[in-house]
């Protein structure tokens, strides 16, 4: 008996002896599991943490590129920040501060590079530099002689948070803004003008229209979100908004000059069978030597008729326009196409006239000469009787049906600093943002969230600039 419970006891004194090697193991185990967790996390928190700071660094990078276009839009000669300026001072952010150096293109007085570098340091230890990016910017400056924006009894409609920023802007009809919309800025307040010449009012308002409205009959229509920053001379007017501060001078403007008579702008004229009567050379433009599938370059002569109902310049195509150019059709411009103005052109502005719709979306862009000389595109659409061919004109009850129908859209970031848009009997829409020389219509029609900058020249005196080209980099 007494040996079968010493036999009983080394085995169960064995099996404990098991038991708690496997704890040992088990415990082992689990110690170098937390281990590596608690390495794992705080390899992440490290890195999270870093790409905050990086983060950080990029914004005030970017903060930087802002603060120096608005110095450029006070004084074109500012050179950038040289002494490290502060972006912010937090326990959640760090330090972070940036410097920037502005400098003229080689070959290009038109345009500036601005370079910035945002650095973030440790709250509690200025000295120490946890990230820093870099962004480099193009950027070109517009002006505006004369005016840039010109509409018929349709008016400027905007919404959306739409902006124009340096442009005088001359309506024969009205304004109707809303949605946050704008009309120049503080520190470059705007021109404005505008007729109250779109009476009779209503759906079918006969053969006197267009005629200048009565004193009841207030021209500008803005909402409690709208500001227009600048000097308004409007005929009738006398309202400055529901909050009476809608209008405001800026900064050297007049704001609302009540009792201002504007000065009398008709809408421009275009001899365009003239130019139909000039064609030397008829080709199609949607095949053969004058149209691009994928990529390359088209170079147009001037007085070509490109025959087609719908033309597409898009792709990674290059046109090179020497002279005025007539489409009967359509006009697409998408893609990362671009459209150059030949320098042969001087500073003549070539025509690209259209009997249809003129359409610019994507990242296309048109381009100036060397001598600053954009397009005109030209759009002759109506929804009228006379369609493309309305030689006799269009008046009243036919010219306000026809103002908003859309005959150019100008969508996306538009890149035509120095070109203009006409849709001669109907509406301009602009939307996206971007640089457009000048638009004029009968209507003309703004949406989106973008800010338009207005610019029938480029110029590098004093100037709005605007971003063309944006590239970071991380040092």
């Amino acid at each position: 008996m007494i040996k079968k419970l010493l036999v009983k006891f080394r085995q169960n004194d064995s099996e404990s002896g098991q038991l708690l090697i496997s704890v040992l193991v088990m415990m082992l185990f689990l110690t170098a599991l937390g281990l590596a967790i608690i390495g794992l996390t705080t390899t992440e928190f490290q890195t999270t943490h870093f790409e905050l700071y990086s983060q950080n660094a990029q914004l005030t990078a970017e903060a930087g590129i802002e603060q120096t276009i608005a110095e450029l839009n006070q004084n074109s000669g500012f050179a950038g920040y040289p002494t490290a300026t502060v972006f912010f001072d937090n326990a959640n952010q760090g330090y972070g501060v940036f410097t920037t150096t502005v400098t003229a293109l080689s070959g290009d007085s038109l345009a500036k590079q601005i370079t910035s570098v945002g650095s973030v340091y440790n709250y509690n230890n200025t000295s120490q530099l946890m990230a820093t990016h870099g962004v480099v910017v193009t950027v070109v400056g517009t002006a505006a002689p004369g005016y840039s924006v010109i509409s018929g009894p349709g008016g400027l409609i905007m919404d959306g948070s739409a902006a124009i920023t340096n442009s005088t802007l001359y309506l024969n009809g009205y304004i109707n803004m809303s949605g946050g919309a704008t009309i120049g800025t503080y520190s470059v307040p705007a021109s404005v003008y505008v007729g109250d010449v779109w009476c009779p009012q209503g759906s079918n308002p006969g053969n006197t229209y267009p005629s200048t409205c009565s004193s009841s009959v207030q021209p500008i229509s803005l909402d409690a979100s709208t500001y227009i920053y600048g000097s308004v001379c409007a005929l009738n007017q006398t309202s400055s908004g529901p909050n009476g501060n809608e209008v405001q001078p800026g900064n050297g403007g007049k704001g609302l000059e009540v009792g201002c008579i504007p000065p009398a702008v008709s809408m421009p004229t275009y001899n365009w069978q003239g130019q139909e009567a000039a064609v030397t050379t008829t080709a199609s433009g949607t095949s053969g030597q004058y149209s691009c599938k994928g990529s390359g370059s088209v170079t147009l002569p001037a007085n070509i008729e490109l025959t087609g109902s719908s033309i597409t310049w898009g792709n990674s195509c290059n046109y090179d326009i020497t002279g005025n150019v007539y489409i009967p059709g359509n006009l697409t411009i998408d893609g990362a196409a671009q459209v150059k103005i030949d320098n042969s052109n001087g500073t003549t502005q070539p025509v690209i006239l259209v009997g249809g719709t003129i359409t610019v979306n994507g990242s296309a862009s048109i381009l100036e000469n060397s001598s600053n000389t954009g397009g005109d595109f030209i759009s002759i659409d109506s929804n009228a009787d006379c369609g493309s061919d309305c030689t006799n004109g269009i008046t009243g009850t036919a010219l306000y049906n026809t103002q908003t129908f859309q005959t150019i859209d100008v969508a996306g970031a538009a890149k035509v600093p120095g070109s203009v848009f006409d849709a001669y009997w109907g509406e301009v829409t602009l939307g996206g943002s971007g640089t457009i020389g000048g638009a004029t219509g009968q209507t003309i029609n703004l949406h989106g969230a973008g800010s338009i900058t207005f610019g029938v020249t480029l110029d590098s005196g004093t100037s709005t600039w605007t971003i063309s080209s944006y590239e970071p980099y991380r040092n």
